[in-house]
């Protein structure tokens, strides 16, 4: 297999210097390349088959994985003069908008330019292209860098209406994970952490602007409490530099003259492409991205309270984690932890896998948006863990849901009677209230499960279990906040994940910036089928979820929201 393979390169590369030279004679890159920046940027490309290309709606937005190709692909060619972002519709994490402004960052730092084009630019919008060396809008756009919000709605009263309620158990007031079923308003602790994180993210925003727009911090939190601006009043303001429609922008970046623009998908046919090298061994990446469940990985096509909309099964997360074990060319795995946690039971799952790996492969977790509570946990048995500084991350702690359904049967007339054979054979049962004896031994059950999610920050943190307990109770931290902490390893992204697992796999430069993505099992069930069905499906396993009592290791529920 080593011979073919390298066959495989050699043809591969003559194909490549051919395709190359005849590029250098014949065909000249464009000076500035358009990348468009909107929708949620996930981490990696989502892999599509035909017939979900097919069927299925396109991707929202570009990948951090597709973004960061481009940008290596233009710096490997050299030609091009910089790159045009066209920044529109950008709902992605602050942690995932921080690594993209890091990756530019580190663009400029090879001498090219960025450019960033806003079409009704808001807060996060503005917060990625404060990074750039120029900022224009579109003349009838509004920036609306008007600041951060935390909202939450809670459904207390909305359930109470139709006769149910949620008892919930937590180790701490700050394990406020279920408040949005059991509580009408915020409770202290939970109020005085979110102000605190909204504080620190806010911050983080304020040394962005302050930064790459050259302005005293106070002026960029005036500017801010002042907004929105139509786009001459924020040339005014010095928020950004010019206001002209995309067809003006060729004449304005060639300060006298004209630059060629061109989209990446005429741009990559006249730009080099680099050889490759067939590495020895390499990274595997495995991901675990949104809400912890049993079972399969699965999508579903509305968001619901706690489970959220993308869900990371413990089967398939499993799965995929044995596979990259089993690869004898993965040196290392690079576990990517985006997720608020979820079932206790499977997070503690996805631990047992990266805490028996690690035995024999460095396991090396990069924490995207969120990686508290259940993923937190995951992440605790890790050889390393690298965090953005934007990551909510903690979330120590656990909570116990029981629906109490009582008065919804009331309310249809349904009478339900049960013959019992021990005495807390109903201790689980939705259609009537829980006993103070039942509330007892549930309460005893949680707190097993958070002395073992404590064991195991102990033990893979190597960490006195005093100082934990300062840190605990469903205690949220932002990425720097955790590494003041002890609780992650080093502020970094992508970049460094990687080679930090290349290090301590110790494999030498001609191994270097080479990974495998493992795909996650999907499950016996073909993907897609009928669509309905499988949507109407996917939501009923979902809803099981819901109704079933157990314990949730789950971040607060507001991190999801617009912050």
């Amino acid at each position: 297999m080593g011979c073919v393979g390298l066959l495989i390169n050699a043809v591969l590369n003559l194909y490549r210097f051919l395709r190359n030279a005849l590029v250098r004679v014949f065909r000249r890159p464009p000076d500035f390349v358009w990348i468009p920046v909107s929708g949620s940027l996930p981490e990696f490309e989502t892999r599509r088959g035909l017939l979900r290309r097919r069927l299925g709606p396109r991707p929202s937005g570009p990948s951090l994985e597709g973004i960061r190709s481009r940008l290596d692909r233009i710096l490997a060619d050299g030609r091009p003069s910089g790159v045009v972002l066209r920044v529109e519709n950008l709902d992605a994490g602050w942690a995932s908008i921080e690594e993209l402004r890091h990756e530019l960052e580190r663009f400029k730092g090879r001498g090219k330019r960025v450019v960033a084009y806003l079409v009704d630019g808001g807060t996060r919008d503005y917060y990625l292209a404060s990074a750039a060396d120029e900022i224009f809008a579109t003349p009838l756009s509004t920036l609306n860098v008007v600041g951060l919000s935390a909202r939450v709605n809670f459904l207390k009263d909305a359930l109470a209406r139709v006769g149910v309620r949620t008892e919930v158990v937590a180790v701490s007031p700050y394990k406020s994970a279920g408040d949005t079923l059991a509580r009408s308003d915020f409770s202290e602790e939970s109020r005085e952490q979110t102000e605190r994180l909204v504080d620190r993210r806010f911050g983080a925003l304020v040394a962005a602007v302050s930064a790459g727009r050259g302005m005293a911090p106070d002026e960029v939190r005036r500017l801010i409490d002042g907004a929105p601006y139509t786009p001459t009043a924020a040339v005014g303001k010095g928020l950004i530099d010019g206001v002209l429609y995309e067809d003006e922008l060729p004449e304005r970046l060639g300060e006298g003259g004209r630059v060629w623009l061109e989209e990446w998908s005429g741009a990559r046919r006249a730009l080099r492409v680099p050889y490759r090298r067939r590495a020895r061994r390499l990274v595997a990446v495995v991901g675990v991205e949104g809400t912890i469940v049993r079972g399969r990985s699965r999508k579903l096509p509305v968001p619901l309270p706690l489970v959220g909309r993308e869900q990371a099964g413990s089967d398939s997360v499993v799965a995929a984690l044995r596979l990259a074990e089993r690869n004898r060319r993965a040196g290392a795995v690079l576990l990517h932890v985006d997720s608020p946690g979820g079932d206790a039971l499977a997070s503690d799952l996805m631990w047992r896998e990266v805490e028996r790996i690690r035995r024999k492969k460095p396991v090396v977790v990069l924490m995207g948006n969120a990686a508290a509570s259940g993923g937190y946990y995951v992440s605790a048995a890790a050889s390393h863990v690298v965090v953005r500084e934007n990551t909510v991350t903690g979330s120590i702690g656990v909570i116990l849901t029981r629906p109490v359904a009582s008065g919804l049967l009331e309310n249809l007339g349904v009478n339900p009677v049960t013959v019992e054979r021990g005495a807390r054979s109903n201790l689980l049962d939705p259609r009537r209230e829980p006993t103070a004896d039942e509330l007892s031994v549930l309460q005893s059950q949680l707190a097993a499960v958070y002395d073992e999610f404590k064991d195991r920050v102990v033990r893979g943190r190597e960490m006195d279990p005093a100082t934990l307990e300062d840190l605990a109770g469903g205690r949220v931290w932002t990425g720097a906040e955790a590494l003041e902490r002890g609780l992650v390893d080093e502020v970094g992204g992508f970049r460094d994940a990687l080679g930090k697992a290349r290090s301590l796999a110790r494999m030498d430069g001609t191994d270097a910036g080479t990974f495998l993505k493992v795909s996650v099992p999907t499950g016996a069930r073909p993907s897609p089928g009928d669509p309905v069905r499988d949507a109407v499906d996917a939501i009923l396993e979902a809803f099981a979820e819901l109704k079933t009592s157990r314990v949730w290791a789950m971040v607060p529920y507001w991190v999801e929201d617009d912050l």
